[in-house]
């Protein structure tokens, strides 16, 4: 019996890889007629032994740096109805359609068979570019393979079974920033040209080699050589080329040229919808590199949407249309980016019809929005275009979690406070960090009118730090005391939440606002510090604060608090040396609230009936500017400026704390 599939693999010498690959073909070996051929390349016993476990077909090839043999050599072989050939660092996720294809026989009707493939950028698998490629295809006595390098197998027909599958492939991906296929392919693409006629697939490749290298100028070179042949059946190639010209020009810098190159592709015959996308894509691009061309960038990205909506409304054109990395995906991926490109242009222009017409076509409701939401927010606190941008958010119709924050900060700004409540509420129910961030804010910049309640629960505890240090910064320093009220208001029914505002806010003053805190209330401030931050730890760092050797591994500030509490039992007892060792301690553990520690001396020095004794004033400021001195011979600058800054405001008359502050910004280059 005649198996209805053969499937060819060049195994390298990457056992892991082909290991890989071979097990996602199991299925389709399993369950439908077919034969494994592999082709071996490596001559290494053990990816012989390895292939040998799958198949007895196993052909020995030399490699001699022409895929296209090597390929042939697998066809030659093939005893199948259709073939398949797959490389060994690919492997497929799920071939159950490859599977229902034959198995149904719905394999009789087509000729020629295609799937993506996801060519992974990095390593992590977060960056990757689909494109459809030509795997499957019926065989006759004229199938065969060409070009040595980026073969391609021939002849192609339809109609063509495009597969909703996906190899998934880590060969693009750079070390060291060195695309090291671009090294090897260069070489066999220039072999390829002495050999025979240049085509439009070879100067495609070179095109393509040096693009994913950065060598624009040279991809340039290719792209036009390619544009200016003749002959049959090179659309494809062309579209491809003119597609990528403008993007090639502006990375030369040259971006008038790009836009009137771009200019010129878009009217070209060859130009087709798919095409135009991307130059829509690199026009914009350039224009952004330049003044003056908002209105042409409103044209471009409503062009493009356009012409999305257009291919959308006949999906058989994506995959007719495509070329390598020209298709579907790489056309939708930058497809919020145009938007905002636009809506950015459009802002600026004050054009309100746009504005409202580039935000409809966001994906609202969906958790694609979110990526814009830091993007939406600097517009709107742009000193130039915010007011507008605001107006024109809220009066957008749309239900957004981002949008009900805009309005109600508007209410509020307007004097609205119900309207204000009953929009925040809204922007409250939102998941978003940014939204619920801003929110807190809003809250507390109304001195807590509108409430804090329905966020608290709203944040992962993992996000309250850092929002917590966030909603601190914000704070004007005569309001600072006003919003620790606030927070401590809400201590009862959320402490977690609660104590990490205070906590914030509280080092804020200490540090920053530290010369506003009288002598007299200035312990009763380290105190009320220490006590929330370890009240905040009890919750956060049970166990580690139960044992000795957990405390090394907590944050510096837990470990501060918890020396100042010593300090004060010793301060409590009349334990000079205690006190005071205790002090200098506290310094080492968290340097950014020397400031504070070096102002309650005076207090403890009268507490502590030190007469007659060296000031510790001077002995203090004698550890911190060993501390100084110490950083600067590390090249800690960056550490060291806060504690010079404190010592230059605290020791206003010390030649030493002079001399050094001179010295560090010295070195700071």
């Amino acid at each position: 019996m005649r198996p209805q599939l053969t499937i060819s693999l060049l195994a390298s010498n990457h056992i892991h890889a082909v290991r890989r690959c071979l097990d996602s073909l199991v299925p389709i070996l399993m369950r439908i007629p077919s034969e494994l051929i592999v082709v071996d390349t490596s001559g290494k016993k053990p990816i012989r032994e390895l292939v040998c476990q799958y198949t007895d077909h196993v052909v020995p090839f030399e490699w001699c740096d022409d895929f296209s043999k090597a390929r042939n050599a697998g066809l030659k072989e093939a005893h199948g109805e259709w073939f398949m050939f797959i490389d060994d660092d690919e492997w497929l996720d799920d071939a159950e359609a490859i599977i229902t294809f034959f198995a149904s026989g719905e394999y009789e009707g087509y000729r020629s068979g295609t799937y993506m493939v996801r060519n992974y950028t990095n390593w992590s698998g977060t960056e990757y570019v689909d494109a459809y490629v030509a795997r499957m295809v019926r065989i006759t006595p004229e199938t065969r393979f060409v070009n040595t390098i980026h073969e391609y197998i021939t002849p192609y027909e339809g109609p063509v079974r495009q597969f909703p599958i996906y190899a998934h492939h880590y060969g693009y991906v750079k070390n060291n920033n060195v695309d090291t296929k671009t090294l090897r392919n260069v070489p066999l693409l220039e072999k390829e040209m002495e050999k025979k006629a240049f085509t439009a697939h070879n100067y495609l490749q070179f095109c393509q080699e040096y693009l994913s290298n950065d060598q624009y100028e040279k991809a340039e070179d290719y792209a036009w050589k390619c544009l200016e042949l003749e002959g049959e059946d090179i659309e494809k190639e062309k579209s491809w080329c003119l597609a990528h010209l403008p993007y090639l020009i502006s990375r030369q810098g040259d971006h008038e040229r790009a836009i009137e190159t771009g200019k010129r592709m878009l009217r070209h015959p060859l130009c087709s919808e798919l095409a135009s996308l991307r130059v829509y894509q690199h026009l914009i691009g350039a224009c952004e590199k330049m003044k003056g061309h908002d209105k042409d960038i409103i044209v471009y990205a409503k062009s493009y949407h356009g012409g999305v909506r257009r291919m959308d409304a006949r999906p058989e054109e994506w995959f007719r249309q495509s070329m390598g990395a020209l298709g579907e995906q790489q056309a939708k991926s930058v497809e919020n980016r145009i938007y905002m490109s636009g809506l950015q242009a459009a802002i600026r222009m004050k054009d309100e019809r746009s504005v409202n017409t580039f935000l409809q076509w966001f994906p609202w409701g969906t958790d694609e929005i979110e990526k814009f939401y830091t993007s939406f927010y600097t517009l709107v606190q742009d000193p130039g275009d915010g007011d507008f941008f605001r107006e024109q958010l809220a009066g957008s119709g749309i239900e957004d979690g981002f949008v009900f924050l805009v309005k109600a900060q508007a209410e509020w700004e307007g004097g609205d406070l119900e309207a204000a409540r009953r929009f925040h509420g809204s922007a409250a129910s939102s998941s978003n960090a940014i939204v619920l961030r801003e929110a807190l804010l809003l809250s507390f910049r109304s001195m807590g009118k509108i409430s804090l309640e329905p966020l608290m629960e709203r944040l992962d505890v993992t996000q309250w730090p850092y929002i917590s240090e966030f909603i601190a910064s914000q704070a004007e320093m005569d309001v600072l005391a006003d919003w620790i009220k606030i927070a401590e208001g809400y201590l009862p029914g959320s402490p977690v939440q609660a104590l990490a505002l205070l906590t914030a806010l509280q080092e804020r003053l200490l540090i920053e606002g530290v010369s506003q805190v009288s002598d007299q209330d200035l312990l009763s401030e380290m105190g009320r510090y220490c006590k929330w931050v370890l009240q905040y730890g009890i919750f956060v760092y049970r166990d580690q604060m139960r044992v000795p050797e957990g405390l090394s591994l907590m944050p510096k500030k837990y470990r501060f608090a918890l020396q100042m509490e010593q300090v004060f039992r010793d301060l409590e007892n009349a334990d000079q040396q205690g006190t005071l060792r205790g002090l200098y301690q506290a310094i080492g553990i968290y340097p950014s609230l020397c400031g504070a520690i070096r102002r309650m001396l005076p207090v403890i020095e009268e507490e502590l009936e030190k007469a007659g004794r060296p000031s510790e004033f001077e002995a203090l400021g004698a550890q911190v500017k060993q501390m100084v001195r110490d950083l600067i011979q590390e090249g800690r600058y960056i550490d060291a400026m806060p504690l010079i800054q404190q010592l230059s405001s605290l020791m206003p008359r010390d030649l030493e704390v002079l001399r050094l502050r001179q010295r560090l910004y010295s070195e700071i280059k």
